[in-house]
């Protein structure tokens, strides 16, 4: 059947569909920015993402626009569907990144509580390239939680995305069977560098089913849907309901939840069954306290404080595991003044990619966006500056294309040497701390509460299987 033509229709410009070679080598250099941002990066089920029907991927928002990015870069259509995914507009205000956004695929959506009543007129626009994309059989990426979280937690859904995709289904008749395919973004760690990201695809829902009472009451059928896409969302990721002991429970899993995964099966070091093992762990948590267990919350309260002075301290929990010697704090020192020139040429290489996103994230509470301000900023200023400037100053320097050429593909590699020189020094500076803490005896109690936590959790867990 001919697909339906609405009179609003008209006043949307469709791109072409034809991507010239330009785009194609800024995907690229998005794609390779990405992977060298992250350090590992799982797709996990991808085979969920249907092919040649209207999909709308539905996912949880842990992060800026990073989120965004990962999942447009881990629906790799080749070129042979339309993928969009839909960001807060706020995010487009800068006409370069608006721009910029619009060519790789995000479109802008206005948000009452962000841009106010008066916004909500703009986005008749991203409407109406969301209908047609998915009754062209395209992917439409969409975050119902509006706002991203500041935690590991499902917030409420609004059910726009709802009233996309059934308006969508209308526009033909009901003839197009619109799918729901729910997604998480998961991180090791949302600000840092260099650090794990995990996405994953659950089951697709069809809409099709309920098409019928739709069309009778259309907010019930939302609602009820809404219902089952959420709890979906929610099996896939990690979701710390308990928001009250949230900060306890989150530094467990970090740590006490490391020989947990080991003694259940899982591989920590694998983001994906670290995911698991963290869900299984605060699930036995959680029954622990809901069953009246006395015992759990003095464990959270332990936790929270531990987790306090292990900060204010500057300490890693760790080294109370693997105690520093003098020994080997001297063997690493060596090490860092061994590999200081390499650090130092890669440091001042960089410099441009890893200083102002540094400068900038100093003044943005919201820790959060400091991802996006990471990633965003070098990929669409500082690394191509850094590109342009090194290259032609390299090759005045050599007289050398290939010297210049050479030295542009040594930058992320340069990059990478950087960023685990800094965090490795890091550690190097946790581990004199606590050594000089450990000798001036200041850690015992410290020492006992963590003994305390874990004899209590070992009971509690290994008995309770």
């Amino acid at each position: 059947m001919k697909q339906r033509l609405w009179a609003e229709d008209q006043k949307v410009k469709y791109p072409s569909g034809r991507k010239g070679i330009l785009y194609r080598l800024f995907k690229l250099h998005v794609r390779i920015a990405h992977s060298v941002y992250y350090r590992k990066i799982y797709y996990v089920d991808k085979e969920n993402i249907l092919k040649d029907v209207p999909l709308m991927v539905v996912s949880d928002h842990q992060n800026g626009l990073n989120d965004a990015l990962a999942l447009v870069l881990a629906i790799n259509t080749h070129g042979r569907r339309k993928l969009r995914a839909i960001a807060r507009a706020d995010a487009f205000e800068f006409p370069v990144f608006g721009t910029i956004f619009r060519g790789i695929g995000i479109m802008p959506a206005f948000r009452l509580m962000y841009q106010g009543i008066s916004s909500l007129a703009n986005n008749g626009d991203t409407f109406l390239k969301t209908y047609h994309e998915l009754l062209n059989n395209g992917v439409v990426i969409i975050y119902p939680e509006a706002g991203h979280q500041d935690k590991r937690w499902l917030g409420k859904f609004s059910y726009g995305y709802l009233r996309l995709a059934f308006e969508a289904a209308e526009r033909s008749n009901f003839e197009k069977e619109v799918f729901i395919v729910p997604s998480c973004n998961h991180y090791s760690d949302y600000a840092n560098i260099r650090e794990d990201i995990l996405i994953k695809f659950g089951k697709p829902v069809s809409l099709k089913p309920y098409y019928e009472a739709y069309k009778e009451k259309r907010r019930t059928v939302q609602r009820e849907v809404n219902e089952i896409i959420r709890s979906r969302v929610a099996e896939l990721m990690l979701n710390i309901t308990d928001l009250d002991n949230y900060e306890a429970i989150d530094f467990l899993r970090n740590t006490y939840g490391i020989q947990y995964a080991r003694d259940n099966g899982f591989d920590p070091d694998k983001l994906p069954e670290k995911l698991l093992s963290d869900k299984q762990f605060f699930e036995r948590l959680d029954a622990l306290k809901t069953s009246g267990e006395p015992e759990i919350q003095q464990v959270y309260d332990d936790a929270a404080f531990l987790n306090s002075k292990i900060k204010e301290f500057k300490i890693l929990d760790k080294l109370f595991e693997r105690k520093p010697s003098l020994i080997h704090i001297i063997f690493v020192a060596f090490l860092f003044v061994v590999l200081f020139p390499l650090y130092l040429l890669s440091f001042i290489s960089t410099l441009l990619v890893t200083y102002p996103p540094k400068l900038i994230n100093r003044r943005i509470e919201d820790i959060m966006l400091h991802g996006t301000i990471s990633l965003v900023l070098s990929v669409i200023v500082t690394i191509p500056l850094l590109n342009i400037i090194l290259f032609f100053t390299v090759c005045s320097i050599t007289d050398s294309f290939l010297i210049a050429l050479a030295y542009l593909v040594c930058l992320p590699f340069m990059f990478i040497l950087t960023v685990d020189y800094e965090k490795s020094w890091k550690k190097f500076k946790s581990m004199c701390r606590f050594y000089n803490l450990r000798k001036a005896g200041k850690l015992e109690d410290l020492f006992s509460i963590r003994t305390r936590i874990r004899e209590t959790l070992d009971k509690l867990l290994k008995n309770k299987k």
